[in-house]
Order: structure tokens, then C-alpha cells, then sequence
């Protein structure tokens, strides 16, 4: 047995008996033997009932000559025929991935007649034996076998009512495989976006963005391994959640950048701003002191002629600025607003604090929480409430 995406592949030994009266002999006629072993090219001249796998896509039927596929075909001395053979079914499973890689997948195999009714032929379990489904030694790379159980029903076409029998199969899906290609990759590149943060000093926009790029990468290679479904799966969420942490990372990067920037910006102006104020407040006082003795026109060249002093400390604060915003790019020319040292490191533990505890909080959410919300529709035709009985799982 092999599940793939939406159909899974079935190996299995077939046997189905009826009575056919007419076939009835005298055991005294073949030394008193009350079972006969039949040539498979019998089946040319015996009524068959015509089973089929409705739900089946592909099948190999046993072939002449053939070593991998031969029948079986017994005849008793009531009449009762046994036929028995191997067959291979890739059978239609329609899976729902919602909860993937937590989900449990449902996949049924029909059996029914194509062309007799309800009143010509009934299919039946025999005796209700549990020994009538066996499962050995079953080993599939992404599933177990959780259960395994048989129904019947009747089921209504246009040319009437048919009998048909079930087999349904359980399927838990062996999370390793995601956790090992996706989560823990996924998670690494969430920590490691973390890193980079409490070393900003160090960190570059091209680092953040190769972690990104990295998220990305994780992100395209499920979607090239994951079929095409329209609704959103549960590790698209967790994928999504990792991405966003990441880039909100990046965001955080530039603020804390900006900030330090505008803490240096500040400190650096700072001294040249205090000596304009000095010299503003000398030319007030030598302003005051000439006004005995002196006419308008000069106190107004006194007032708009600087002296030497206050011309090369203009002078080398015009550079200093302009120097500033050639280092310092579009930072210069935004809003003159006050950060300190205390809001900068605020800022920075409150935010990393957030990001730790909030995705701790969304894991825990994740893994033990969000499995159980999610409503599993149940199949009418693999109701266990009407198996008649389940199979040994060995």
C-alpha cells in the first residue's frame, strides 16, 4: 500500500465465493473429494459475478502466464465456488489538508456488482469474520494505519439499486519528515533573525534580507512538493507566521538604526549649537554696549557684520551639517524629533520581548490547540457508528 496526494495504491489478495447450485456434484464421482481445485481457464465457461472498484483508477488484472498475478479457483460439493486473486488498485482519495501535517485522511475502497441489482446479487462479508481483512506488515513513508473497518449499503443509480461493501482506512500522517524539512528549518531562520537584532551594531539590511530570502526559499519548496488546494493549510500558517517575524525583524532593524543615527546626529550638533548660542548672546551685549555715541546705520552694520571669530564658527557649522547629511542620507531631513539612549533600549527590549513570548505563545497555540479546532467532516458511507466490525492491524 502507497498513499500519494489524492490517491493511494493497493496490493491485495481478492477472494469472493457464491453458490451456484447447478454445480453441484457426488463426491462418490471423484473419490470422495468434497472440494475440487479448478484450472483457471475455467473461468471462461463459469458464471462470474462482475465486481468492480468504483472509486478505482487504475488497476492490473491477473495476466495468462503470468507468475506475480495467478488466480485461485475451488469448487465444492454444494456448489459453492471460491476465486481468489491478486490484484493492484490505485484508488481515488479525496484528502482534505486542512490540518496538514497534523491531519487524519479518510481513503474507502468500494466493492459492488456493475450490472446486477440489489435483487440478483447481494454482497456480503463472510460470516462477519474479522479474519475476512487482514493487514500485514504495512509500512508507508509519510502514514499509519490508525484503524481500519468495513460498512455496507445500498447505493441508488438511474438503472437501479446496487448493493456495495467498504473498506475504510484510517490514515494518521507521520509528521517527522515536516518537522524535519519545515518547522525546525523555519524556526532556525525565526531565532536567527533574532541574533541579528541584539547584534544591530553588526547586522547589515543585506543580512536581514538574506534571512528573509532564506523564509522564502523554505516557502517555494513546500509549495512544490504540496498539491494544489485552494484553502489555506495549517502550515501555511505556521510558514506565514515565521515569514512575517522576519520581516517585522527587518523593520525593527531600520527603526533601531534610525535611532541610533539620530542619537549620534544629536550629540554631535549639540556643542556647535551651544557656541551659537554664545556668540548670538555676545553680539546682544556688544549691541547694548554701543548704544551711547552711536548712529543707526552703525548698530545696524555692527549687528549684520560678524566678526572674525563668529564667521569661522559659522563657518565650520555649515560644513559639519552638510557632512551630517551626506552620512546620514534622508535621515537628516526627517522630523526633528528627540530620541535618547533610554527610548532606543526601551524600544529594543520591550519589541524583542514581544516577538520572543509572542511566538512561544503562537506555538504553543499551534501545536496543542489549533489541531482539536478544526471540524472533521464525516463520511456517510465510513460512519463508524454502522461497521459491522474492524480489521486486525498487524
Amino acid at each position: 500500500m502507497y498513499l500519494n496526494a489524492q490517491d493511494y495504491a493497493l496490493e491485495m489478495f481478492y477472494r469472493e465465493s457464491w453458490r451456484d447450485p447447478r454445480l453441484r456434484f457426488d463426491r462418490r464421482l471423484f473419490r470422495n473429494k468434497t472440494e475440487l481445485a479448478l484450472h483457471e481457464s475455467y473461468t471462461n465457461f463459469l458464471w462470474f459475478p462482475d465486481t468492480f472498484v468504483p472509486n478505482a483508477i487504475a488497476s492490473k488484472n491477473p495476466q495468462r502466464n503470468s507468475i506475480s498475478h495467478r488466480l485461485l479457483l475451488r469448487l465444492d460439493e454444494t456448489g459453492k465456488l471460491l476465486y481468489s486473486r491478486r490484484i493492484s488498485l490505485v484508488c481515488e482519495c479525496t484528502m482534505d489538508l486542512t490540518l496538514f501535517p497534523f491531519d487524519n485522511q479518510l481513503c474507502k475502497l468500494g466493492i459492488e456488482s456493475y450490472g446486477y441489482t440489489a435483487d440478483q446479487v447481494v454482497y456480503k462479508w463472510s460470516s462477519g469474520a474479522r479474519a475476512a481483512l487482514k493487514l500485514q506488515k504495512i509500512r508507508l513513508p509519510d502514514f499509519t494505519i490508525k484503524e481500519a473497518y468495513v460498512t455496507s449499503q445500498m447505493e441508488a443509480y438511474a438503472t437501479g439499486n446496487y448493493s456495495r461493501l467498504y473498506v475504510c482506512f484510517v490514515f494518521s500522517r507521520s509528521s517527522g519528515f515536516c518537522f524535519l524539512q519545515l518547522i525546525i528549518p523555519s524556526t532556525a531562520v525565526v531565532i536567527t533573525s533574532w541574533v541579528s537584532l541584539w547584534m544591530e551594531n553588526e547586522t547589515e539590511f543585506q543580512d536581514m534580507i538574506s534571512i528573509i530570502l532564506a523564509i522564502t526559499f523554505l516557502i517555494f519548496s513546500y509549495n512544490e512538493m504540496m498539491p494544489r488546494v485552494s484553502y489555506i493549510k495549517a502550515m501555511d500558517i505556521y510558514l506565514g507566521v515565521c515569514f512575517m517575524i522576519v520581516f517585522l525583524s527587518l523593520i525593527k532593524l531600520a527603526l533601531i538604526k534610525y535611532m541610533r543615527q539620530k542619537i549620534t546626529l544629536q550629540t554631535e550638533t549639540r556643542p556647535i549649537l551651544r557656541e551659537i548660542a554664545k556668540l548670538s548672546t555676545r553680539r546682544r551685549n556688544r549691541l547694548m554696549k554701543d548704544r551711547n555715541g552711536s548712529t543707526l546705520s552703525r548698530h545696524l552694520k555692527t549687528e549684520l557684520e560678524p566678526t572674525v571669530e563668529e564667521a569661522e564658527v559659522d563657518e565650520e557649522w555649515r560644513k559639519s551639517l552638510q557632512k551630517k547629511k551626506k552620512t546620514n542620507g534622508f535621515l537628516c531631513d526627517l522630523v526633528d524629533t528627540r530620541i535618547t539612549q533610554r527610548t532606543m533600549h526601551r524600544f529594543h527590549w520591550i519589541s524583542q520581548m514581544m516577538f520572543f513570548f509572542g511566538f512561544v505563545v503562537f506555538c504553543l497555540f499551534y501545536f496543542l490547540i489549533y489541531p482539536n479546532l478544526h471540524y472533521v467532516a464525516i463520511d456517510a458511507a465510513c460512519d463508524k457508528t454502522t461497521a459491522l466490525w474492524f480489521a486486525e492491524i498487524s
